[in-house]
């Protein structure tokens, strides 16, 4: 907080979004329901308390059958009740009201001063605002989605570069671009060279930046070499032309196994 850091990181994530750049798709969903409506028209439950002894604690409000067991179970979380300045005393009727009140206070009003500056950050470049007027269109801005990349998703990315249409070289292209599309169908059920490998390998990305990468993939041929070659500035990748699918595999395995060094973006 006396640095700002919360602000800063706010912008930082608002600038790669609106640059095309990487997405912070690292949120929990109950954060981005927060930057949404706000704090307090968020409901918190026990489950999503990090810390294991606060949570235990609450869960044992919830969980009193009677009298006694409640007693203990305030007694336990005597310090927690009185950090949060709940001061209403707890009975089996309102105890379920009372252990959400102080789960709420735990993770958002406890934290409340770190969101707002971190929310403040994400005004920049209108970020904030598309979140709010375009919540479900956001959210795999900043939640990391159930869906893995797919061979299509790989495919669909590249302008195809062929030579002239007719020639031989053309025939020999197509056949290769058969053995590329198998290769990423291979690569989405197999772990020997997975699809973010292949990312990686051609654009130093291990996902699609929300706004898609600017220049928009190229997929070319090359004869002079029977390992692929990419420019990963420039976002093309150059695959080699094989006779038999075996071998393009092969030597697609080993270019991007051993490919490693470079870093990502």
């Amino acid at each position: 907080m006396k640095d700002n850091a919360y602000f800063y990181a706010g912008q930082i994530m608002a600038m790669s979004i609106a640059h095309g750049g990487q997405s912070p798709c690292f949120l929990s969903e109950l954060m981005y329901e927060c930057l949404q409506k706000g704090p307090d028209n968020v409901k918190v439950k026990t489950e999503d308390i990090t810390d294991e002894e606060t949570k235990s604690q609450l869960q044992s409000i919830l969980q009193a059958q009677t009298d006694s067991q409640l007693q203990d179970a305030v007694e336990q979380a005597a310090s927690l009740i009185s950090l949060a300045g709940h001061n209403v005393r707890i009975t089996l009727e309102n105890k379920q009201e009372t252990a959400l009140d102080l789960a709420h206070w735990y993770v958002l009003q406890r934290t409340r001063a770190p969101f707002e500056r971190f929310r403040d950050g994400l005004t920049s470049l209108g970020v904030l605002d598309a979140l709010q007027n375009y919540p479900v269109q956001s959210k795999c801005l900043f939640v990391k989605a159930e869906k893995s990349l797919t061979a299509n998703d790989v495919e669909n990315l590249f302008q195809i570069i062929h030579s002239e249409r007719g020639s031989n070289a053309f025939q020999a292209e197509c056949r290769t671009l058969a053995f590329w599309q198998d290769y990423l169908q291979d690569a989405e059920i197999e772990n020997n060279v997975s699809l973010e490998d292949v990312l990686v390998f051609f654009t130093g990305c291990d996902s699609i930046p929300a706004l898609g990468f600017s220049p928009k993939p190229r997929l070319e041929f090359i004869t002079c070499s029977r390992f692929p070659v990419a420019n990963t500035c420039e976002n093309i990748l150059r695959i080699p032309v094989h006779a038999v699918y075996t071998a393009f595999r092969s030597d697609m395995d080993f270019a991007i196994r051993n490919s490693p060094g470079f870093g990502r973006a």
